[in-house]
């Protein structure tokens, strides 16, 4: 039997701006420390199908908005064979959103936006892993870490919980307006393609790291980012833009929510950069504004800003077709041209002890965009944290000055998977 669902707050802005240059597209990855078996992981998927009814869903066309229905294909697991964050054709993946992949030792999901934020893409990843870790028959315990087949779907994990927590707008406070931020420009690939470019650090190391500045991880990681194409802009003699970095925040972590749907807000965090200036400069001011932003009354702005464009009559009664134009304008205005770059940390991927000696690393990619063609993903999985750089440019001078200045505090691995010219 066929349910329908409809899409929550964040999930309704995907669809009109996805293209081949925008693919919506995020990815999470476990690499394994043994080659993946294509026949297991498939069983693997069969078995979590229903546990996850969001997930393995088709997109219908609606009038006013899109919505979610249920799909009766059969779900297939596919070697890898595109780069990665590539658009996802529907018509040639049974209707889904959603692709499991796999290559040598890593198994990859990728997930279209609209699906799921990246905190529900790790319960969905993690369950899969410990699945397929089963049915190969090792021996894993979950340690009530992990949703789990015979648990049952709860509702809680199906809810909307930006209507959940919607508060009316404080009309008489007006929200502050931003400044276009500096754009990174770059000599696009020849084919629309990804090159991703990964460092592994140690976790602990990093923390240690950003304390000695009074800063988080994720506050340390978006200066060095934004000082990094600070050198760029010094090229550019372009001094009047501030360089911005859009970080994806959970809101969950402050409105209390089991749902695997989008559940999160934007914080963008940036300064004017002067030639003078060093990391040691940027680091407290990204780190006060992230704390500002961050905070629960910033985050209930954001989301009844947000929810309130949704519930007034015309966003109610104007058609999909009509709203699509001015949907695309609205996240050019108010979110590309309000970013240099974006960087998510999903933080550290709590699993049962028995994925730290199977699996060697936890990896995040985030879709590039045509006026963002460099962005950053953040996770760890025991002591290793991997950093993650996207791009569809050439060149690469930002990320190797990001990696060259962590590399003189610590040990940093580096690999990429080496589509377009090398770093």
């Amino acid at each position: 039997m066929s349910k329908w669902y409809k899409l929550d707050n964040a999930a309704k802005l995907f669809p009109p701006v996805t293209g081949k240059s925008y693919s919506s597209v995020f990815r999470l990855s476990a690499v394994l420390y043994k080659p993946v078996d294509k026949k297991i992981l498939q069983k693997a998927v069969d078995h979590i199908f229903n546990r996850f009814p969001m997930m393995f869903l088709r997109m219908r066309k609606g009038v006013f908005w899109n919505y979610f229905d249920t799909n009766h294909e059969k779900f297939v697991v596919e070697e890898e064979r595109q780069c990665p964050c590539a658009e996802i054709n529907p018509e040639k993946n049974n209707g889904y959103l959603l692709k499991i992949l796999y290559f040598g030792n890593r198994i990859a999901i990728e997930m279209f936006h609209s699906l799921t934020d990246g905190s529900g893409a790790a319960e969905f990843l993690k369950t899969l892993l410990f699945y397929y870790f089963r049915f190969l028959g090792e021996d894993i315990e979950d340690e009530g870490k992990l949703l789990l087949t015979e648990d049952g779907v709860s509702a809680d994990e199906t809810e909307d919980s930006f209507s959940k927590y919607y508060e009316p707008e404080d009309k008489t406070v007006k929200p502050a307006r931003e400044p276009r931020a500096f754009r990174v420009r770059g000599t696009p690939f020849e084919a629309c393609k990804n090159n991703v470019t990964t460092g592994v650090v140690s976790a602990s190391g990093l923390s240690k790291l950003a304390k000695t500045q009074n800063a988080t991880i994720t506050s340390y990681l978006a200066s060095l980012l934004i000082y990094s194409i600070s050198m760029e802009q010094q090229r550019c003699a372009a001094f009047s833009e501030p360089v911005v970095v859009a970080i994806p925040v959970n809101l969950r972590k402050i409105f209390p929510s089991m749902t695997l749907r989008n559940f999160f807000a934007v914080a963008n965090v940036g300064t004017a950069v002067s030639r003078a200036a060093s990391l040691e400069d940027i680091i407290p001011e990204i780190t006060r504004q992230l704390k500002i932003k961050t905070e629960k009354p910033a985050l209930q702005t954001f989301m009844s800003e947000n929810v309130s464009l949704e519930r007034k009559l015309w966003s109610r009664l104007v058609p999909l077709s009509i709203k699509k134009p001015f949907i695309m304008i609205g996240t050019d205005v108010k979110g590309e041209s309000r970013k240099s770059a974006s960087l998510s940390n999903l933080g550290i991927l709590s699993a049962a002890p028995g994925f730290i000696s199977r699996v060697k690393y936890m990896e995040a990619n985030l879709y590039p965009t045509p006026k963002s063609p460099i962005n950053c993903a953040v996770c760890s999985l025991g002591d290793r944290l991997t950093i993650s750089f996207s791009r569809t440019i050439i060149e690469s001078e930002i990320i190797r000055r990001f990696f060259s200045h962590l590399a003189q505090s610590l040990e940093v691995e580096v690999y990429s998977n080496d589509w377009g010219r090398s770093m």
